[in-house]
């Protein structure tokens, strides 16, 4: 049964308690909290506006700070809430038209009319290698850095930043610029208005911008999972490993196909267009699209 606490210090610390357990305090009382999560298990931070940081840690404890910026009214409509869970932690700032969830901030009744009247907050979370992580805002950038497991990152409105992850990495931006560095497992990207940058040591990956350039560089490829990268309105170009084999189909509006690699094309060559194969074309389909830009397949 969850329990919750009643906090009166201008600046709290929270310690762990049993699996189940709740936390809260408003955001007029800045939010402190630590606590041991397993190998495996997720660390899930969820803020309705602003932004979000993800660090390694130097212990064996997952470390929350937030705090929220605004007038004595605004802070004190957000809310800080630590749920602990069988898999792990969710660590929740929102306003009173929303609620705490596994998954992500769940909208409750009627909103006010008007402008966002809370304010904005500041997650730090420091993570213990091997923990995966969430980390979601509504309004806000999002930025993480060396996660020592899976990553999932998003924003509905701010840039998404994954600079070095153990696992595989999914980020999103509904309107913002999307990069992943270093990362070490499978990759999918996406903005729906912005610039997606992708660097991975191991495929496969799939990247795509409603508005904005695309570019998309693997080390090597795992199996033979089709991958796909497209944008709307910009350049697409994906370097890919010296021994690549499979498929290519480059397709373009308005625009140049390219590729590097030496292909048996099939059907009419165009200028807007390549379709063919690589080697034996035993791996896996790789489709540039874009509907007005370049689209290019390089050697790494």
């Amino acid at each position: 049964m969850l329990r919750p606490l009643s906090l009166a210090l201008p600046a709290v610390l929270l310690l762990a308690l049993p699996a189940g357990a709740q936390q809260r305090t408003t955001g007029d009382r800045d939010l402190d909290w630590r606590g041991r999560v397993r190998d495996g298990d997720w660390v899930r931070v969820f803020s309705h506006k602003g932004e979000i940081r993800v660090m390694p840690g130097s212990g064996d404890e997952v470390e929350v700070h937030g705090v929220a910026r605004g007038s004595s009214a605004e802070r004190e409509r957000v809310t800080f809430e630590v749920i602990e869970r069988e898999d792990g932690v969710t660590i929740c700032a929102h306003d009173e038209r929303q609620r705490c969830e596994e998954d992500g901030l769940e909208s409750v009744g009627r909103g006010w009319s008007g402008r966002d009247r809370s304010a904005n907050v500041i997650l730090t979370v420091r993570l213990p290698r091997g923990v995966h992580v969430n980390a979601a805002s509504g309004n806000g950038d999002v930025h993480v850095e060396r996660a020592g497991g899976d990553v999932r990152a998003s924003s509905g409105n701010g840039s998404v930043e994954v600079l070095g992850a153990a696992g595989s990495v999914q980020a999103s931006s509904g309107n913002g610029a999307v990069t992943v560095d270093q990362a070490h497992g499978g990759v999918r990207a996406s903005s729906g208005n912005g610039r997606v940058r992708v660097s991975t040591s191991q495929g496969p990956v799939r990247a795509s911008s409603g508005n904005g350039s695309v570019e998309v560089r693997m080390a090597s490829i795992a199996g033979t999972e089709d991958m796909q990268f497209s944008s709307g309105n910009g350049r697409v170009v994906v370097y890919l490993p010296d021994d690549f084999d499979g498929e290519l189909d480059l397709t373009t509006g308005h625009g140049e196909a390219y590729t590097d690699f030496p292909v048996t094309v099939r059907g009419r060559l165009q200028k807007s267009r390549i379709q063919g194969t690589v080697g034996s074309g035993r791996g896996p389909r790789v489709r540039l699209t874009s509907g007005n830009g370049d689209v290019e397949v390089r050697k790494m």
